[in-house]
């Protein structure tokens, strides 16, 4: 349906203007090809009864821990044909000296970021697709599939609220990583169009909120609402195994039942009445589940004290302080490997019974849905699952959706990457309980992320600027719906699962 552009032996020409082109003007896409390719790009189709799940690793923001899940094996169903000079791409055709493709924007042309940025020098967030591909010789090599300079006539919220939800939305790491301070990257999450919804990457977490018994910080979270302004907020959160304080970690005192109950109630109680409507949602625990064995309670501090109990009283507390102070926020369970039907999903889906026979409050599940490009579950499998959950009468989110690539990328990895973020946001705007898509972040390597990207992938230091993902899953990365080709407080450009991103929501056949 739309025209991508291969941007070969680089990623954009050194020149690449800091402004898009003029809405209605007409815009050339000029593709300088050495050798035509075909690279096979598999939409997948699992039997969920296989699926089985990786071993722990990190996640959550910046390192922190986390187990992606891995799906087994898939099969080839397409296959889609891209123009590279990747030398290591087999080559099916003669080469050819040039194509050119003109194409012309409506008066809200995808190619331009539609919000007014918060730093008034910068013109737009977004730069033009039109260059050509010979420039940048010392960027690796490597084919990079843009998004069209028409992709759309307005953004992933725009359509998102189109198609029925609340909202399209991403992380925003702020305070502490540099993100409020590149004025190309927030203007782009100042961009309404794109982003009508943000959730706090780290900030709001336990030892941020409460870094000493009984003694709360508001100020990161405040700075975050602020640079949240406009925006709905998913508060994220409040029990987790992870990011917690060393009074917590390492009391003075251990531990018992009776106690670290308390300490969990006060915790949950506070935070939700002190932010009150401010949060549209609150994930009141997060990741309570193992992966080995699938679907029992996971090991943490909580569960080894109070047992699984310690979910029960999390959302009894929050329930609690929503019912007793009047408020309208929701409140949710937040993992991942529960995106497919399988053993950790009817955990979540029995949690939910659980406390619906409690009367305690649950108003929706959050699925993280931080996937591998080739190893994520189908539409068909995502909707079932997220079908399951809403048919016991709760909502569903996609939460914290990215979809990495083993590096280096190559076309048929890139292209299997717009077909996974196709497949997951479509499968929500077939479920009519899914009210909302948000992406873990839009941009790139952490400050200290990238350092070690650098070192260990010379070549790839430019590629992306702000995620959690080459810190937490060494050789992997690029998978983010934005690029910064020359690092923080540059340009940005969108990659082609934007337009994957824009055509489920749509409604529109992924096409590349």
């Amino acid at each position: 349906m739309s025209l991508r552009s291969l941007f070969t032996t680089g990623l954009l020409a050194a020149g690449a203007l800091a402004a898009p082109p003029g809405y209605g003007n007409t815009v050339t896409v000029t593709v300088t090809e050495k050798a035509s390719c075909s690279a096979s790009a598999s939409p997948t189709s699992h039997s969920t009864s296989t699926s089985t799940s990786h071993s722990s690793s990190t996640s959550e923001g910046h390192g922190y821990t986390h187990s992606p899940w891995h799906y087994p094996s898939h099969s080839s169903s397409s296959t889609k044909t891209s123009t590279t000079s990747k030398a290591s791409t087999s080559v099916s055709s003669a080469s050819k000296t040039s194509a050119t493709s003109t194409a012309s924007p409506t008066s809200k042309s995808s190619a331009t970021s539609s919000a007014t940025s918060k730093a008034s020098s910068v013109t737009s967030s977004v730069v033009s697709v039109t260059t050509t591909t010979s420039s940048l010789a010392s960027t690796a090599a490597t084919t990079t599939i843009l998004a069209t300079a028409t992709a759309t006539n307005y953004g992933l919220n725009d359509a998102a609220k189109a198609a029925g939800k609340l909202w399209f939305g991403t992380a925003l790491d702020v305070p502490g990583t540099g993100e409020a301070q590149d004025p190309y990257y927030i203007a782009e999450f100042d961009n309404i169009h794109d982003f009508g919804e943000a959730t706090p990457a780290n900030i709001m977490k336990y030892e941020f909120t409460e870094p000493e018994a009984g003694v709360f910080n508001y100020t990161g979270a405040e700075e975050f609402f602020t640079a949240a302004a406009g925006k709905a907020v998913r508060c994220h959160n409040l029990i987790w195994a992870n990011e917690l304080p060393t009074f917590i970690t390492n009391p003075t005192v251990n531990w018992t039942n009776a106690t670290l109950t308390a300490a969990l109630r006060r915790h949950v109680t506070t935070l939700v009445e002190h932010f009150g409507n401010r949060c549209y949602s609150w994930d009141v625990v997060n990741e309570a589940f193992s992966d080995s064995p699938a679907g029992a309670y996971a090991a943490n501090i909580w569960y080894d004290t109070i047992g699984p109990a310690y979910v029960v009283e999390a959302f009894q507390a929050a329930s609690d302080a929503v019912r007793a102070n009047g408020l309208a926020t929701k409140l949710y369970y937040n993992d991942y490997n529960i995106e497919f039907l399988g053993n950790k999903s009817y955990a979540a889906q029995a949690l939910v019974k659980d406390l619906q026979n409690r009367n305690i409050q649950i108003d929706g599940v959050g699925l993280e849905s931080h996937f591998i490009a080739g190893e994520t579950p189908s539409k068909a499998a995502q909707q079932a699952n997220m079908e399951a959950f809403t048919a016991l009468g709760v909502d569903v989110v996609v939460t914290e959706l990215d979809v990495r690539l083993n590096l280096p990328p190559t076309v048929a990895t890139e292209a299997q990457q717009v077909v996974d973020y196709y497949n997951t946001v479509a499968a929500c705007v077939a479920v009519p309980r899914c009210v909302g898509i948000v992406v873990w972040d839009f941009d790139g390597e952490s400050t200290y992320t990238h350092r070690m990207i650098a070192a260990a992938h010379a070549n790839y230091s430019s590629l992306d600027t702000y995620s959690w993902i080459p810190g937490t899953f060494p050789g992997q990365g690029y998978g983010d719906l934005f690029l910064q080709p020359n690092g923080a407080n540059t340009p940005l450009v969108r990659k082609a699962p934007y337009d994957g991103c824009l055509e489920a929501l749509t409604g529109a056949p992924e096409a590349l």
